[in-house]
């Protein structure tokens, strides 16, 4: 039998993009969220599932390897599918593919299943229309640090500021995860990013933000030259932790 996978196709369009014409990191969030739904739905335990009950699954981590620019107009091929889930860690798999079957970029993702009520973490047995025994175990993605390095805002450079509206929400009533993408790329300059072809992008999504929220977005250089980009709360909590590595 072979292993699942859903596969959806998708166009890159003028609005998905940047000053570069490049796929924005951004929008590869937003096609894995998409093929993430869709694949949930058609395995019975999507959004038509976990309303009703009060639930929802909520991204914690994303870690993404960029193998080369996906340009406007591309037609790419976006593949995902569950991991066998742990106690209350549900895993995630992603691959980007060309018309021409070349791998443009290789994810994971963790989410978490949360009751909305109490903002309770719930274990994965909870779904129980599932045979976790049957879940494609394969990895897009090996050796992944999930782990990003965190500063203060004092050993980092303040590059970005934003105050939360209701533009940035979802149906969970928060910050949609792929907004925050933005936000942390928003700490480089046009120039900065010009002349830089991404490589690696993680995020980690530390608290949940709110309207009228005021988040400082602040930038510091990691040891191995990676970028660190965190965003702070009014109380210096941080909120959203990403590391971004780039071939210079």
């Amino acid at each position: 039998m072979k292993a699942y996978e859903h596969i959806q196709k998708f166009q890159v369009k003028y609005c998905d993009v940047d000053f570069k014409d490049e796929l924005k990191p951004s929008v590869a969030l937003s096609l894995m969220e998409e093929v993430a739904c869709s694949s949930a739905d058609e395995l019975g335990f999507g959004y038509a599932y976990v309303k009703p009950k009060g639930y929802a699954f909520m991204v914690t981590n994303v870690c993404c390897s960029f193998l080369r620019p996906i340009g406007i107009g591309e037609l790419i091929t976006v593949k995902t599918w569950p991991l066998p889930p742990s106690y209350v860690v549900f895993g995630r798999e992603y691959k980007f593919l060309s018309q021409a079957g070349e791998a443009l970029i290789n994810a994971s993702s963790r989410w978490c299943l949360v009751d909305m009520k109490t903002g309770r973490l719930l274990q994965s047995k909870v779904i129980e229309n599932q045979d976790y025994s049957t879940y494609n175990t394969a990895k897009a993605l090996e050796e992944v640090r999930w782990k990003i390095p965190a500063f203060k805002p004092e050993e980092g450079s303040l590059r970005f500021t934003i105050t939360i509206a209701n533009s940035e929400y979802d149906h969970n009533m928060h910050v949609n995860n792929t907004r925050y993408a933005d936000y942390c790329f928003n700490c480089f300059t046009v120039a900065e990013l010009a002349e830089r072809k991404l490589k690696r992008f993680s995020i980690s999504y530390v608290k949940q933000c709110k309207e009228n929220d005021t988040l400082r977005f602040y930038l510091k250089k990691a040891e191995d030259g990676s970028y660190l980009a965190h965003g702070f709360n009014e109380k210096d909590e941080i909120v959203v932790q990403s590391q971004i590595a780039f071939d210079e």
